[in-house]
Formats: C-alpha cells, sequence, structure tokens
C-alpha cells in the first residue's frame, strides 16, 4: 500500500510554535481526485455513499504500547490519540478520557519505556480516517452538491493521519527532558493536523440543511456527570506523590533547592492547566469540539513546557550520579 496521503511537509526544526500557522501552510496536499458517480475517493481509499442498512468502513489496527500499565504513549506519538480525537470531535462522551493529561506526561516523560526496535510499529500507514468519513456519510447522507465538501474534509482528515505519521520519532529519547521536548514538539504537530481539518469541516458542515446539521452535531452531550468531574479533577496526592518521587531519586543539595522549588512550581502550574478544562460542559457542535480540543492541547502543551523548562533548569545542576537517579525513574500515578 503506498502512502495514506501526499504531503509535502517542512523541515521539522521549523515547525516548533511561533511557526505553527506557516508550518500548516506549508503542508500542502496534491489535489484530491474528483468524487466518483457512486462514491468518494480520498487518496487510495473510496468511500461509497450511504444505503440505508450499510455498514461499512474499517477499524484501525491494534495499537501496541510502550509505557507502564500497557497505556498507549500518546504524547510520544500522537497519531495513536487521533482515532479517540477524532470520536471526541463527532460522537462525543462526557465521560471520555483525555489522552494528554497530567498522568500521562508523568508517565511518558519518566516511565520505562520497550527496547526502540518496537517504536517503528506505532506509526505505519495508521489510517483512521475511512469509518469516521463513512459513519458522516450514512449520518448526514449528503447530496451530491454536498459531497464535494464531505470528499474534501475526508481528505483533510487523512491529511492530518498522514501529518502526524510523519512526525513520528524514530525512537523515544533516554532522558526525561528530551522526552519533554520531543512532547511539546507533537503537541504542535497535532494542533498542526487539527488545523488541517478545521476549514473544511466548516465548509461541510455550511453545506448542510438544519436537519443535515444537527445528524453531524448529535444529540448534545451537556454538562459532563459528576462522577467524570470527580475523575477528572487531580487531587493534592496526584500532584504532590510524583515530587515527592522526584525528591527522593534526585536528593537535591541545599544549593539546588531553589531549582527544585521551581519544578514543584512547574508541577503546581501544569496541575492547574488540567484542572482549567476539567470535565465542563461539551460544546454542542462538532466544529466547537474541535475548537475546544485545539484549546485543551494548548493547556497540554503549556503544562509540558512548565514542567521541560523548570527539570531543565534542575538538571544543570545535578551530578552525575543524580543525573543517572533522574534518568533511572519511574514516577507511579494512579488513575
Amino acid at each position: 500500500m503506498g502512502s495514506p496521503l501526499d504531503l509535502e511537509w517542512p523541515n521539522h526544526a521549523t515547525c516548533h510554535r511561533p511557526h505553527r500557522r506557516r508550518c500548516a501552510s506549508a503542508c500542502r496536499p496534491r489535489a484530491p481526485p474528483r468524487a466518483s458517480a457512486l462514491g468518494l475517493n480520498f487518496g487510495p481509499l473510496h468511500f461509497s455513499l450511504p444505503v440505508p442498512g450499510f455498514r461499512g468502513g474499517r477499524s484501525a489496527p491494534s495499537e501496541p504500547s510502550l509505557t507502564t500499565e500497557n497505556r498507549a504513549p500518546t504524547l510520544l506519538y500522537p497519531v495513536l490519540a487521533l482515532p479517540s480525537l477524532y470520536d471526541n470531535i463527532f460522537r462525543p462522551k462526557a465521560s471520555a478520557p483525555w489522552p494528554f493529561g497530567y498522568q500521562d506526561i508523568l508517565d511518558q516523560a519518566f516511565g520505562k519505556h520497550a527496547p526502540d526496535e518496537r517504536t517503528s510499529n506505532l506509526c505505519l500507514d495508521r489510517i483512521a480516517t475511512e469509518e469516521t468519513v463513512a459513519r458522516i456519510a450514512r449520518e448526514t447522507m449528503p447530496t451530491a452538491a454536498q459531497s464535494p465538501a464531505l470528499q474534501k474534509l475526508g481528505t483533510a482528515l487523512g491529511q492530518a493521519n498522514g501529518l502526524l505519521i510523519k512526525s513520528c520519532p524514530d525512537k523515544i529519547p533516554a532522558h526525561p527532558v528530551e522526552r519533554l521536548q520531543l512532547m511539546d514538539r507533537e503537541i504542535d504537530a497535532t494542533i498542526m493536523a487539527l488545523g488541517l481539518v478545521r476549514p473544511t469541516l466548516q465548509e461541510f458542515a455550511d453545506s448542510l440543511d438544519s436537519k443535515q446539521r444537527a445528524q453531524l452535531d448529535g444529540p448534545a452531550p451537556g454538562a459532563a456527570t459528576s462522577k467524570a468531574a470527580a475523575d477528572c479533577k487531580l487531587s493534592a496526592e496526584l500532584v504532590n506523590e510524583p515530587l515527592a518521587q522526584l525528591s527522593r531519586a534526585v536528593q537535591p543539595t541545599e544549593a539546588q533547592q531553589a531549582a527544585f522549588a521551581t519544578v514543584q512550581d512547574a508541577f503546581q502550574r501544569a496541575a492547574r492547566e488540567f484542572d482549567g478544562y476539567c470535565a465542563g460542559a461539551i460544546p454542542a457542535t462538532a466544529l466547537a469540539r474541535l475548537d475546544a480540543i485545539t484549546s485543551r492541547l494548548d493547556a497540554s502543551w503549556r503544562a509540558v513546557e512548565a514542567i521541560e523548562v523548570a527539570l531543565a533548569g534542575l538538571q544543570q545542576g545535578l551530578s552525575d550520579e543524580q543525573h543517572m537517579r533522574l534518568d533511572n525513574l519511574q514516577v507511579a500515578t494512579s488513575r
């Protein structure tokens, strides 16, 4: 099978956060093929227009995991989270887990990872869009005039997937600060990927009549349940225990206490970023949900950056033995 899409991907070094808009525009997709008379074509994929009772589509392959407790490393390989993000846009649930959360940062920055050779299996043509587009087609029943807009949306969903495949790292860095730097870049790539989807989703939504639009948006999920809110809220123990583990591992000297206090503050600020987006009302429309996810990704980026910068400052003053203990630290968090 060939490449899932054709993209001119810019040098990743130019795609750090300040240049995100320029880089998103630099990912120039080739013109998609025309919609056929009986279906929609997206690169190598073909989606038949819906008929009653049709249940087409192909599920994404199962996902190997590199982190503790068999959780997928979504901050290091966000392409693994893309199906979940698409579900949160098009068929949200109040209790849906956030794949870029506080615990995920700690698990993946301070986790035990498998040998590098396994990482090559995580980013192989992970097409997760066929079923999503087929479902949208079944539910909205687009007319012939609306089908090109759905085709563009499907193409953009595939392009987002391909962008994240192309951004996949060859291996997981050995040191926590380097892993946090990788998370920084991968969250940027995820925001860029959703930026490719947004204009085509808006174009398709604008082409629909009110009944079709209601089908696209689905029933309003409303506010999250109290249980979901309790599960989302970060307890003091969840924030403080990793700091205690970090302190026991590094054993900061008196001269290092100021740098360690900065790390403590960074963990607290990171937790506040996530609490700010915790279990609120889920927007009623698919487009608004995409925007909310993008904003939440920004919060995840700020949390990663806060920890990254503070930990890098602490690391500069560590002895070789402290460096080794930091690199070998596995932070255990409870969910």
